[in-house]
């Protein structure tokens, strides 16, 4: 029996769901070895450490389709502005209250990383979105209501290997980013296990390494985005 909860792949408004029912045919992408990436995390992880299953992100927790078990993720980004627009600020936007809790960054870090190898992505980024007649908010961009919809997607996406190359992840425009009035920036995730096998300590570190968001300088980049999207801080009682 599996130590994970069922993933949760059935939507919660079948009438009004915003995200595409199915996936054309998806290009591939690749991101070289040794490209820099930013990734938030718990400190209850490694900071190259897989998810090994748990959560209710928009790709992820999910099963392989080749063989059911449950699939390790970890997100990243370009910038390390838009790995905490995705994570610390992603509830703060246009249509919402501009509250951080500062409760909710004790125990979490932003890592520096580089790639320790190729990772072949479906591209689910704007121009091939559009190439496919597909809206972002069918994919990338629905509310965290429909996650469980979009991971639907992201299990079909897993399922279209190519001449016998399995896709590793898969990398869109981060939502977030947009919302704060900034360029397109990339995010990605990334399945572990027998898609993209890391061993701990593989992803190299670099620049500050990990800093944690609660004090210090990782702290300093937190104040400095909250200032830019005139958002608050709530300090601990």
């Amino acid at each position: 029996m599996s130590a994970f909860p069922a993933a949760d792949l059935a939507c919660p408004d079948p009438a009004g769901c915003p995200v595409a029912d199915r996936l054309p045919r998806l290009r591939t992408t690749s991101v070289r070895a040794g490209t820099a990436w930013y990734r938030v995390y718990n400190a209850t992880w490694g900071y190259d450490e897989h998810n090994p299953g748990y959560g209710d992100a928009r790709f992820s927790p999910i099963d392989d389709p080749t063989d059911g078990n449950r699939l390790p993720s970890m997100y990243l980004a370009a910038t390390p502005a838009a790995a905490l627009l995705e994570t610390v600020f992603h509830d703060v936007h246009h249509d919402s209250g501009r509250i951080v809790y500062e409760r909710n960054m004790r125990g979490m870090l932003l890592a520096h990383v580089r790639a320790p190898a190729v990772a072949r992505l479906a591209d689910l980024r704007d121009p091939e979105l559009e190439r496919l007649g597909l809206r972002r908010e069918q994919v990338v961009s629905s509310d965290a209501e429909h996650y469980p919809c979009t991971r639907r997607l992201a299990v079909a996406a897993l399922g279209q290997a190519r001449g016998g190359r399995s896709i590793q992840g898969l990398i869109w425009h981060s939502r977030q980013a947009e919302l704060a009035g900034r360029d397109q920036l990339e995010v990605m995730v990334l399945y572990g296990g027998p898609r993209y096998s890391s061993t701990r300590g593989s992803w190299r570190l670099f620049g500050p390494g990990a800093s944690s968001l609660f004090d210090g300088p990782g702290r300093l980049l937190v104040d400095e985005i909250a200032e830019n999207l005139s958002a608050i801080i709530e300090l601990e009682g």
